[in-house]
């Protein structure tokens, strides 16, 4: 059975695209900050995941021209990692992102798997949960800002008249 990959929603003049994402965004937001005070650090990993994910999508999409939705984070960090993009929202990605992604990995993963030779116990593993969780909220934080950086510099590029077009 052939799969058909998902596409992202686009932002169109007639749609609600933009309108949606920013309420899906502003509830995961919350949810995160709930799921914060009451111990829900998987949750948070998660939810972080997903929203860090969804924006590199984004700028990976506008960037190369082609849809690049509905990845995994590993493919988003090697896709981000082979392309001529800004350095700082590139270091990011495959500096603290990639870091991020393997501590993410085991606490989503293999919480529940014993590797040969370590000894980690269920106890240790939840320690471990709340400065994974703070770790992502702070790379979403810095790639979401420097995407909107990014974002307002094109937007801006796009409206300002060449002086030689002036009369």
């Amino acid at each position: 059975m052939k799969t058909v990959r998902k596409m992202r929603a686009t932002t169109l003049t007639d749609n609600n695209v933009g309108k949606i994402r920013q309420d899906l965004y502003s509830q995961a937001h919350i949810h995160i900050k709930v799921a914060m005070e009451q111990g829900y650090y998987l949750e948070v990993i998660t939810l972080v995941e997903s929203l860090v994910s969804d924006r590199l999508e984004s700028f990976i999409t506008q960037t190369t021209g082609e849809d690049f939705s509905f990845r995994t984070l590993g493919e988003l960090i090697e896709k981000v990692r082979k392309l001529d993009v800004d350095e700082k929202i590139k270091n990011l990605v495959i500096g603290d992102l990639d870091q991020w992604r393997h501590l993410r990995n085991k606490s989503l993963h293999e919480m529940a798997k014993l590797e040969q030779g370590t000894i980690v116990t269920w106890q240790n593993r939840l320690q471990a949960l709340p400065g994974i969780a703070n770790d992502g909220l702070a790379i979403l934080r810095k790639i979401d800002d420097r995407y909107k950086t990014l974002k307002a510099r094109e937007k801006k590029k796009k409206i300002s008249i060449p002086a030689n077009n002036m009369e």
